[in-house]
């Protein structure tokens, strides 16, 4: 069972090979996140010092910056349900219920394969102006994140004291990336649920009224509502380690995700069994 629910998820990921729209989506992030951090290396280069590589918190802790990676995965799983062509033939050989168990792995690992290829490339961009053997987070970072350095150079997001006094470098990026992966896995997995439930428009709907209900909260709702946000609590700079202030706990979406992505899960597997399979064409 385990096996073939693992196997139907990498025949979903060894797609991307062969997609033309994948390969563009990568690159295009990958162009994005470097024209950012090309003037950090700059910066680095004329103060003649290398800097630690970890900005991954920091830049998927910008609004502005999250949206759009957070846009990517909207275009990545854009395709949802994924009944392509060659799905019909998968779903009677495998039966419905591991097809849809194997889609909801896919969705959790491409989520995860996602942000490991854009934190990797964040620090590769780096190069060679990179050390991982500095003091805390280095003197480049820290002087980004206590004076206005960041303007003077035209930083494009910024650095968040609040994450450099609470966590370490490595700390900091287990962290961002966790909540990115939850946040991507549950917004794909909402996609998902609501195209089998209904159909793609409405589960692209939704994926996009996620990002757009973040924007609301940042500008225009209450302070409360940000634990109503998943966007925004995702961002580790909108968390408090601590507990004292009034904004979302660290351990807050970790639990909404978690709980989440189980009850998109059942609503998936449900909504699949008196779901007709058509062919969707190829876009």
């Amino acid at each position: 069972m385990v096996k073939k629910i693992f196997t139907i998820a990498i025949y979903s990921i060894r797609q991307w090979k062969a997609d033309l729209r994948i390969l563009l989506l990568f690159l295009c992030m990958i162009v994005f996140i470097w024209n950012d951090l090309s003037v950090v290396s700059g910066f680095a280069s004329r103060m003649d010092m290398n800097t630690n590589p970890i900005y991954f918190p920091f830049y998927s802790s910008d609004i502005i910056k999250q949206l759009i990676l957070l846009a990517g995965i909207i275009f990545l799983f854009s395709n949802v349900p994924f009944i392509n062509k060659n799905q019909p033939y998968v779903i009677i050989r495998s039966k419905r219920l591991f097809w849809v168990l194997g889609q909801i792995l896919y969705i959790i690992m491409a989520s995860g394969i996602y942000y490991i290829i854009l934190i990797g490339a964040s620090i590769i961009m780096l190069l060679p102006n990179i050390t991982f053997a500095t003091d805390g987070w280095g003197k480049i970072i820290n002087t980004l994140a206590q004076t206005n350095t960041e303007e003077l150079i035209e930083l494009q997001f910024g650095i968040s004291e609040r994450i450099v006094t609470s966590y370490s470098p490595f700390q900091a990026l287990g962290l961002s990336f966790l909540l990115n992966w939850g946040m991507a896995s549950f917004m794909g997995l909402l996609m998902f649920a609501f195209s089998l439930k209904f159909n793609r428009k409405i589960g692209l709907f939704a994926g996009s009224m996620l990002l757009f209900f973040d924007l609301l909260v940042i500008n225009a709702f209450p302070f409360k509502f940000y634990c109503l946000s998943p966007v925004t609590f995702s961002r580790l700079a909108m968390l408090d380690p601590t507990g004292v202030s009034m904004l979302p706990k660290l351990t807050y979406p970790f639990i909404f995700f978690g709980i989440g992505i189980i009850l998109l899960s059942v609503i998936s597997v449900v909504s699949i069994r008196n779901k007709p399979i058509k062919i969707t064409p190829e876009t």
